[in-house]
């Protein structure tokens, strides 16, 4: 009786963390983001602020997690044509898993294969983090991940050739320092 019981808890935990992770990845939104639909507080807000042509803005709210990888995916799916700079709006993800962190990937090598670029603004501690672990912010170069919105469009402008002053250079995200080996 007693390993049925420990059977059918084990497999209640594993049907109840599918669901939890099912539901969490449901909740997530990738959106296009434009002064229009902009939202944010003045601070993050794109209002008033000058998006360069060929750069699109999309913001990522929620779990990056299997699910709101593929709505990354349907995302790029429907634009017309992939901008030369591709912004991805981040301080709303609060986690990533593996499959987030390979969607955001696959999206910077394919843009890189057709001369387009990635940026990454405003990670959170863990999903910058797991970034660092997996080696991705290296890849991705860390020029290219940015504290915020500002930092992003100036690197923007950096990669389209419309800045030349070495003062307006954006500072990159630094990544959370390792533990030192013992």
């Amino acid at each position: 009786m007693l390993v049925d019981l420990t059977t059918a808890v084990q497999i209640g935990m594993v049907l109840a963390a599918i669901l939890f992770i099912k539901r969490v990845s449901e909740t997530t939104q990738i959106t296009a983001v434009d002064e229009s639909t902009e939202t944010e507080g003045s601070h993050h807000s794109l209002v008033g602020k000058l998006v360069p042509e060929g750069v699109l803005v999309f913001r990522v709210f929620g779990a990056f997690f299997f699910g709101a990888a593929d709505k990354l995916e349907s995302a790029m799916q429907n634009l017309r044509q992939e901008p030369e700079v591709l912004i991805l709006r981040m301080r709303k993800v609060l986690a990533i898993d593996a499959t987030g962190l390979n969607a955001i990937e696959e999206l910077a090598e394919r843009l890189h294969k057709h001369g387009k670029h990635l940026i990454l603004s405003g990670p959170h501690t863990q999903p910058l983090f797991a970034m660092e672990k997996a080696g991705l912010l290296d890849r991705l170069g860390r020029e290219n991940v940015q504290p915020h919105i500002d930092a992003a469009l100036e690197r923007a402008r950096q990669i389209l050739g419309q800045t030349k002053s070495k003062s307006a250079e954006a500072v990159p995200v630094n990544a959370p320092a390792a533990a030192p080996n013992k």
